[in-house]
C-alpha cells in the first residue's frame, strides 16, 4: 500500500503544541453583563415604567381642582365628581368610571362620578386622558 495516499506521516499531526491549539482555537470574546439583549430590554421597560409612573404623579395634582384638594384634605368617605377628560370616554374609560365609583351621565368629555374613594380619586388624576377633576356641583 502506498503510503503517499494518507499524505504525510498522520501520528505528526495528531500532535501540537499548546501555541499552535491556542491560535487554532477561537478566542472567546468577553460580554459585559451590560451589554446582553436581554439585560438592555429589561433595564429600557424599567426605566420606561419608571418615567411612566413619574409622569403620572408629577402632573396629578394639576389635574385636580383646588375644592377637590380641599374635599380630599378633609378625608372623606366618598366624593362625587366631573371628571373631564381630553376626548369623549369610550367604553374601556366608562368601564374605569364604572370600577372606581358610580357613573351618572357623560355630556362629551365630562363625566358625572359619584362616591369615589379618595385613592380611587387620586389614582384617575394619574391617568393620562384625563384633563381635570373639578367636584359635582350641589354637593
Amino acid at each position: 500500500m502506498d503510503d503517499r495516499a494518507l499524505g504525510p506521516r498522520l501520528e505528526a499531526g495528531l500532535i501540537m503544541a499548546s501555541q499552535e491549539l491556542d491560535e487554532v482555537r477561537p478566542q472567546r470574546r468577553r460580554h459585559e453583563w451590560y451589554k446582553r439583549r436581554d439585560v438592555l430590554f429589561i433595564f429600557v421597560a424599567i426605566f420606561v415604567w419608571i418615567a411612566w409612573s413619574g409622569y403620572g404623579h408629577f402632573t396629578a395634582p394639576g389635574r385636580m381642582t383646588e375644592a377637590v384638594a380641599a374635599a380630599l384634605a378633609q378625608n372623606p368617605e366618598t366624593i362625587d365628581l366631573l371628571v373631564t377628560a381630553k376626548f369623549p370616554p369610550e367604553r374601556f374609560h366608562s368601564n374605569i368610571y364604572n370600577e372606581l365609583g358610580s357613573q351618572r351621565g357623560t355630556e362629551g368629555a365630562t363625566t358625572k362620578l359619584a362616591f369615589v374613594t379618595p385613592s380611587n380619586a387620586n389614582w384617575l388624576a394619574r391617568q393620562y386622558w384625563i384633563e381635570k377633576i373639578d367636584l359635582m356641583p350641589g354637593k
